[in-house]
């Protein structure tokens, strides 16, 4: 629709999402598979937000993020494939070996790869004086990833069920 065009949707609508990057398609199709009348709107051509990509001088760019998680079949903190479930929709995912690589100063090249020790590997070769901290650093936060994927995922805003869960993996 044009911009400045006024154009008429018909009955309303119970919710109205603005944008239609990755968090507003989840929260729309969310609310419509839960019976909610649902508007999307997007200022840009195509949806995506920084999700999304270009094309110039024949090379390909992310507009925004690199790195998307959420799409794994395991755990509970696979977030876009449950809202992909609910809808009925599968998104075939190519998992990328490296998730992230940094080309530091001094030429320095450090790969996040998608396996953990592998990461730990490459990242202690580099470091090898920093050793005891870096695995004691990723130690911590891998268990956090695991306590946090064990997690039911329902509201912050539930005391008794943040309480139960305190007790059950403190």
């Amino acid at each position: 629709v044009e911009s400045g065009k006024r154009v008429d949707f018909g009955e309303g609508f119970d919710a109205i999402v603005i944008g239609s990057g990755i968090g507003g398609l989840v929260a729309g199709t969310q609310l419509a598979v839960k019976g909610a009348k649902v508007l999307v709107l997007e200022k840009y051509v195509i949806p995506g937000g920084s999700s999304g990509f270009y094309h110039r001088d024949g090379y390909t760019f992310d507009v925004g993020s690199s790195v998307m998680f959420g799409f794994s079949d395991k755990g509970n903190l696979n977030l876009i494939t449950q809202a992909l479930d609910a809808v009925g929709c599968r998104m075939e995912v190519i998992p990328d070996p490296t998730t992230v690589h940094f080309h530091l100063p001094n030429h320095l090249s450090v790969r996040v790869h998608r396996e953990y020790d592998k990461f730990i590997e490459e990242l202690t070769s580099y470091f090898p004086h920093e050793k005891d901290g870096i695995l004691k650093f990723y130690g911590e936060c891998w268990k956090i990833f695991n306590a946090l994927n064990s997690l039911e995922l329902k509201s912050l805003e539930e005391p008794l069920y943040l309480f139960g869960q305190f007790f059950q993996k403190p």
